[in-house]
């Protein structure tokens, strides 16, 4: 794990001194290692990072020279997030300040290997949130990507750059972490499909690690026929088996807001009307799902602290506010917390699985459409917004289930999505059952 260039160090007691007080001393202290300020690094231009201005809330790096295919075209063109290796590239993960210091990869990541391997083309290496560690997209260092779907609206994160790359059409696949949500989420607020594996079905070998108990890697298009595109190239072979059955839970549909909820509300009533798996309303108790998610918050926060906790405590002033609230919080899960929460994490997915047997589960994707760009990120009701969001991802996430989320709107044209959530293994068993999804009134059309 690469380590601060100079920077004063912070031990963990100091950051958590730090955190409370706003870090505002701590910025201006941490700035001499900085460049001219915790915003300019002082980062010279890699190779290949010739975006334009107007573009680098998107980009970090756009076209040549990025590793070409290897295989014959299947006219798929990939933004690849900067969490994973690119050979010849830097890992950037979303901080000035990381990027400057990270040393040039000698390989590139298994998955991207793949995809190159059959064809596709690497369009660029796009924005992200700091170290993938957040739901909105707002990346104070780079600008916040937009959202071509709802203007005003944050992209979502982590996927937040490859999103906006293939809602304004220049690329025709995304890829990215999924960790938690973080392809589902940007792909619902810009009214794309998105999909996210069985944990452990695609490899992640090369991948910026944040959580080893959630990451997996993630793909998301304007289409389902390209989502399933990639999926041909990235997942296990197996047999297709359709699903006979679909289920809803009217109280985990109840956790969206009052926009979301009519939207998901219109899906089952057109499901219903199309010749779509038969879908029934079956209660599933929610009681526990603060519990759940508050579980997953622990253990996601705790790994992530191991793994970038040294880093970070010794450039806490270059990190944005989202992923720092979430590094502050990571720092204090204690051991005990962490290992409680493991077990606690275990049982609740085996309770979802023993819920969803062999049936598909249908669950708005997040829990509002995406939240204002002109919302402070450390304002309490956008935390608000997305921890709602993170109750309904929970339920996939701590399961390791496959999910693809699909575009649907709200009355007044905000997309939102809606997941469809297999059992572990059939992947290909969801990617097939969202294109059939995308052929009938279900879903929105742009």
């Amino acid at each position: 794990m690469p380590t601060g260039p100079d920077f004063p160090h912070l031990d963990r007691r100091t950051f958590l001194r730090v955190g409370a007080l706003g870090m505002t001393a701590a910025a201006a202290a941490l700035a001499a290692g900085c460049g001219d300020g915790p915003r300019d690094p002082g980062v010279p231009p890699l190779p290949g990072g010739n975006a334009v201005a107007d573009d680098a809330a998107t980009w970090r790096v756009r076209g040549n020279p990025l590793p070409a295919p290897a295989g014959p075209a299947p006219d798929l063109t990939v933004a690849v997030t900067d969490l994973l290796a690119v050979e010849g590239q830097r890992i950037g993960a979303g901080n000035p300040a990381w990027l400057g210091q990270a040393a040039a990869e000698t390989a590139t990541a298994e998955s991207l290997d793949r995809l190159l391997a059959g064809g596709a083309v690497m369009a660029g290496i796009a924005q992200t949130t700091d170290f993938g560690f957040g739901h909105s997209g707002v990346n104070a260092a780079y600008g916040t990507p937009p959202n071509p779907a709802a203007p005003g609206r944050v992209p979502g994160g982590s996927t937040s750059g490859a999103a906006t790359a293939v809602a304004r059409g220049i690329a025709k696949a995304g890829i990215g972490p999924d960790t938690t949500g973080s392809v589902r989420i940007p792909a619902a607020y810009q009214g794309l499909y998105g999909f996210g594996p069985t944990l452990g079905a695609v490899s992640t070998a090369g991948m910026l690690p944040l959580s080893r108990t959630f990451d997996t890697l993630g793909w998301l298009a304007a289409d389902a026929a390209t989502v399933a595109a990639v999926g041909d190239l990235l997942l296990p072979r197996t047999g297709n088996v359709d699903f006979d059955a679909a289920v809803t839970s009217p109280g985990l549909n109840a956790v969206a807001d009052h926009r979301v909820q009519p939207a998901i509300r219109d899906a089952h009533a057109q499901w219903r009307r199309s010749a779509l798996p038969t879908l029934t309303d079956e209660d599933f108790d929610i009681a526990a799902l603060p519990d759940w998610y508050d579980a997953v918050v622990a253990v996601q926060g705790y790994e992530a602290w191991q793994q970038h906790g040294g880093w970070v405590s010794t450039a806490t002033g270059t990190v944005g506010d989202e992923a720092r609230a979430n590094f502050l919080a990571a720092s204090r899960v204690s051991e005990a917390t962490y290992l409680r929460s493991v077990d606690e994490v275990r049982t609740a997915g085996e309770e979802v699985r023993r819920f969803l047997g062999s049936r598909v589960l249908l669950l708005p994707t997040t829990g509002s459409p995406a939240p204002s760009r002109a919302d402070d990120p450390a304002d309490i009701r956008l935390a608000a917004l997305l921890r709602t969001t993170g109750l309904l991802t929970t339920v996939a996430s701590i399961a390791g289930l496959p999910t693809a989320t699909v575009p649907v709107r709200t009355a007044d044209g905000a997309p939102v999505g809606l997941s469809l959530v297999g059992p572990a293994g059939r992947d290909r068993d969801v990617l097939a059952l969202a294109e059939r999804v995308a052929g009938t009134g279900v879903v929105a059309r742009a």
